[in-house]
């Protein structure tokens, strides 16, 4: 007989299996009294189930994992963060289970998009949580509106960050680099770019462009290491950037290598738009800024 991937105790005699057979190397235990069988690793999808078969029946998988789970990298997904109204004490090993008195919005008891960013803004940051909202945006999964409306009505923890990062998001985020370019422009006083627009005509498109400040024509582009790495994509990019020159922008390249020196990207920044007529105030480093670019590695 073909045994299921993800097994209980509870459940092992209709199989023909005792307890003892579970410790067998075929078999390797997720949680309390849930096994996974086969060789292949557990994918998250089948740890966030064998954490609900070990939780009470109202759980709810939420936070960073279900991000994860709904197409959004941000954070780790382990432990497995869940939700449940049900008291009592439940203490599981790579389970982080909260209380709560009403359970978020969800889908076959993994919360929905909406709901599981509210509850990640407990353990994100600003720059985190913008990210990922700019991502579940991109994905289709979920407006802006919907994310101030939800953050506006929640008073979990984390909220004051949900609100403030939920009017930072914006759509057309392609991602997480750029999220945090367009951040560490923005919180240091620069003016706001647009993101991913077309640049160009209508008869002459140019393509494109990640960060573009119209009024001073001058264009940030983020370049991931595909950039470098696919010769057909470094081909487009000297070629976009080569017309975008032309057109008469500044062009401004940022490498992953550059992510490590904000304020170098900030002060260039800041010096094309001046070049180009800009006369605000040069970039402000506040403490919140240098916390948030300067004393950190970001995982993506």
């Amino acid at each position: 007989m073909e045994l299921p991937r993800l097994l209980t105790v509870q459940c092992a005699r209709r199989y023909g299996l005792t307890v003892r057979q579970f410790r067998a190397p075929r078999f390797r235990r997720l949680s309390h009294g849930v096994y996974l069988s086969g060789p292949e690793a557990a994918t998250l999808t089948e740890r966030a189930a064998a954490a609900l078969l070990a939780l009470p029946k109202d759980a709810v998988i939420t936070g960073v994992t279900a991000l994860w789970m709904h197409g959004v990298e941000i954070g780790s997904p382990m432990p497995i963060r869940a939700a449940t109204g049900t008291g009592g004490r439940t203490v599981r090993e790579g389970i982080r289970l909260a209380r709560v008195r009403r359970l978020p919005e969800s889908h076959r008891r993994l919360a929905r998009p909406a709901p599981a960013w509210l509850a990640a803004n407990a353990e994100l940051d600003l720059v985190q949580s913008v990210a990922a909202a700019d991502r579940l945006i991109r994905l289709g999964r979920v407006s802006q509106s919907e994310l101030v409306a939800g953050a506006d009505a929640w008073s979990g923890r984390g909220c004051l960050l949900a609100r403030r990062a939920a009017r930072l998001t914006r759509s057309g985020v392609d991602s997480p680099r750029e999220s945090t370019l367009r951040l560490l422009m923005v919180l240091a006083g620069l003016p706001e770019p647009r993101c991913n627009p077309m640049i160009g005509t209508r008869d002459a498109p140019i393509g494109h462009f990640d960060l573009v400040l119209d009024d001073y024509r001058v264009v940030v582009e983020y370049d991931g290491d595909h950039h470098r790495t696919d010769p057909l994509q470094w081909s487009r990019d000297i070629a976009r950037h080569e017309a975008a020159a032309a057109a008469g922008y500044a062009v401004i390249r940022v490498t992953n290598g550059r992510m490590a020196h904000p304020r170098e990207i900030a002060a260039t920044v800041h010096a094309r738009l001046a070049e180009r007529g800009y006369q605000g105030p040069e970039p402000d480093f506040t403490r919140e800024w240098q916390a948030l670019f300067e004393r950190r590695t970001f995982e993506w």
